[in-house]
């Protein structure tokens, strides 16, 4: 959702800064202390009050302060309001709405008082532009749309002009709001009536304003050509005005609407007005997005080392302010830099990190739509239903007029009412078709996105149990590399060379099920060779096993086979190992096999932590209770047991489990004889 929140729009201001310029702000200090001409005082602390609202807020409550204490000391009314008005806007922009909302009340109060319509109208856009800020978008538009209703009330009766009350100010407010709520289509309605009424009275400030909405939502909707325009054309109207905050913004629109139309040197130059412009003012947000906005512009013209180190500067500025947007940003940058670079492993470190922020801001954008959507769906619903109940009137009163007609017509309405419920019975059995059609794609729809969702979750899982095997092995090669050995360095990089092999083979059997699974899983029966498979398996987790001073026994009677799918026979014991290793400090893991009858237990041991009883119930079961961490912190996701006793179940088999908290556990794995 796009934010846009201007300054109060009061003409006071912009007209009392441009004095304060030409003046000595020393002397204005002095003549509000220590002048002897309360009038002078007064004037010059409203001048400080104009000179600090936007900079020092603080100082311009002590000027608004002494306005109002002055005003009273010269039995002046109108200035006693006046510095109300002043300390309601200074509370606003400090963030004490409501502390704002009473000074602004109070003197609503005073001009109902007086019947002074015009500075109701004033006071009642101050309230609003407090709720704006407060982000409470309806009470805001409510107040907004009051104080329009009384400029043009104003306008009709010819006392005043729409230059006079400022209409397009308020118009602009109320546009704002609608902005905040994801209204596009009023909120354009309103920028555009603003456009309008400052255009025809040449108020090239409101006409900048609304410009600059306008533009926000052009770029919302993609429309990046007809977007830029607007903003080049309102740029020097804030220049003059030395308006940086807005110029700020406007630089970074401009940079990410050239960088949507490739034109890379455009976003670097706009990029570095934003950087400069925002750091001036002590903007950190919109110059990190400037910083980010100039990261794309080197990345889309081929200066990456240029692109990196502006994006880490990005980077820092989007932590320290936990803005996803400039992280998630900043990180994209850095991927896309170090891949043109070739640098790989950095690339995928910062691929990483980009989904992972990409995920959250996704995850909330996605929720701003569901609720936007439901708002508009009870909105339809609720006029459904009154259009229904006046069909529904409509429908009695003619029933009822119709009865007190003369008989000859009574064949008539009989007939009316034989066809109405054969129309009525043909459209009912039509909805209950469609609707039954509905609920048919509506189940398909939910099992596809179960299997979607399971499919992401499988991968995930499996492939982080080959990682970890390279993890180890890594750890090893680091310490012998310090430790100069050759004859164990060439001994690691057998195993990293065995490891990517067996990864291979991991990838090839978890596509191969995933595949399978998406058209619903069909077991392939084969007779496996029970022993080389778990010393494969073994041989793949021994470096994790080793860094952890564990060690991995194998006992399996030879030539022992088992009749089962080679794929998911491969996951179950897979998973089963890799627990074994997750929750054992010390000790042994033991893998053992034999023939009992017409079937085969295989079985991992290990002498680590235990399961405790309470988890036991749902040990195979996808849930969030059976989580845990390993003893070396390892991190889980519940899936590995529930992948286990499922592929079991497909192969014909079952699994149990022994377990003794702080003893260990063992998994027995019963499957048919080959």
């Amino acid at each position: 959702m796009m934010k846009t929140l201007f300054k109060l729009a009061l003409l006071f201001c912009i007209l009392l800064s441009s004095q304060v310029r030409a003046q000595n702000i020393s002397q204005l200090r002095s003549t509000v202390n220590s002048g002897s001409n309360d009038t002078l005082r007064l004037n010059s602390a409203k001048q400080l009050f104009a000179q600090y609202v936007y900079s020092k807020v603080d100082s311009a409550i002590y000027y608004a302060e002494k306005v109002v204490e002055l005003g009273e000391t010269l039995s002046m009314p109108k200035q006693v309001s006046s510095g109300i008005q002043y300390l309601g806007i200074a509370y606003t922009i400090k963030g004490d709405f409501e502390k704002a909302g009473e000074y602004m009340r109070q003197n609503l109060s005073y001009y109902e008082g007086l019947g002074d319509s015009l500075n109701m109208a004033y006071t009642l856009n101050n309230i609003g532009m407090n709720y704006l800020y407060a982000e409470d978008w309806v009470t805001s538009s409510e107040n907004f749309l009051q104080a329009i209703r009384i400029k043009e009330a104003l306008i009709r009766s010819g006392n005043s002009t729409s230059a006079d009350v400022d209409l397009a100010s308020t118009l602009l407010n109320v546009a704002i709001t609608y902005d905040n709520q994801s209204d596009t289509t009023n909120a354009e309605r309103y920028f555009t009536l603003a456009l309008n009424e400052a255009e025809a009275i040449s108020d090239t400030i409101n006409v900048a304003k609304a410009k600059n909405g306008l533009g926000n939502i052009l770029m919302a909707k993609k429309r990046y050509e007809q977007a830029l325009l607007y903003f080049r054309a309102i740029e020097p109207t804030f220049a003059e005005m030395n308006d940086l905050f807005s110029l700020g913004k406007i630089y970074n629109n401009l940079a990410l609407g050239y960088s949507e139309l490739q034109n890379a040197s455009q976003v670097i130059a706009y990029a570095l007005k934003s950087i400069e412009t925002n750091r001036e003012i002590g903007n950190e947000l919109s110059e990190g997005l400037g910083f980010m906005y100039l990261g794309l512009g080197y990345v889309k013209a081929g200066r990456f080392n240029e692109a990196i180190s502006t994006s880490q500067k990005s980077l820092e500025i989007g932590q320290k302010l936990d803005s996803k947007t400039v992280i998630s940003g900043s990180y994209k940058n850095l991927y896309e830099a170090y891949s043109g670079l070739g640098n790989y492993r950095k690339a995928f470190e910062y691929s990483v990190l980009y989904n992972e922020v990409d995920k959250e801001l996704y995850s909330i954008e996605r929720a701003e739509q569901i609720e936007e959507l439901s708002a508009r769906y009870e909105a339809e619903k609720r006029e459904t239903e009154i259009d229904q109940l006046n069909q529904e009137k409509e429908l009695q009163s003619l029933l009822l007029s119709k009865a007190n007609s003369e008989r000859n017509l009574f064949l008539a309405l009989l007939i009316s009412a034989v066809l109405f419920i054969l129309l009525a019975f043909y459209f009912y059995r039509k909805i209950a078709q469609s609707r039954a059609q509905l609920s048919e794609k509506n189940i398909e729809l939910e099992n596809l996105n179960k299997t979607k969702d399971r499919f992401f979750a499988i991968v995930s899982h499996d492939l982080r149990g080959h990682i970890s095997a390279f993890q180890g092995t890594g750890r090893l090669l680091k310490h012998f590399m310090a430790k100069k050995d050759e004859a164990k360095l060439e001994s690691v990089t057998s195993e990293i060379d065995n490891n990517a092999n067996n990864l291979s083979h991991l990838l090839d059997n978890l596509l191969q099920w995933s595949v399978d699974q998406l058209q619903g899983y069909d077991p392939k029966p084969e007779v496996i060779q029970v022993k080389p498979l778990i010393t494969e398996l073994a041989e793949t987790f021994e470096p994790l096993a080793r860094a952890k001073g564990l060690e991995i026994k194998i006992d399996v009677e030879e030539n022992t086979k088992v009749k089962a799918d080679r794929g998911s026979f491969y996951v179950i014991l897979r998973n089963l190992m890799a627990n074994a290793i997750k929750f054992t400090e010390s000790g042994l893991v033991y893998v053992f096999g034999k023939k009992e009858g017409h079937e085969v237990i295989i079985g991992v041991n290990d002498t680590g932590i235990g399961i405790p009883s309470a988890m036991k119930e749902k040990l195979f079961e996808i849930s969030e209770e059976k989580i845990r961490r390993g003893t070396k912190n390892e991190k889980g996701t519940g899936l590995g047991l529930n992948l286990a006793f499922e592929f079991t179940r497909m192969n014909g088999g079952r699994i149990e489990v022994e377990s003794e908290e702080g003893v260990g556990t063992t998994f027995l794995v019963y499957l048919i004889h080959a």
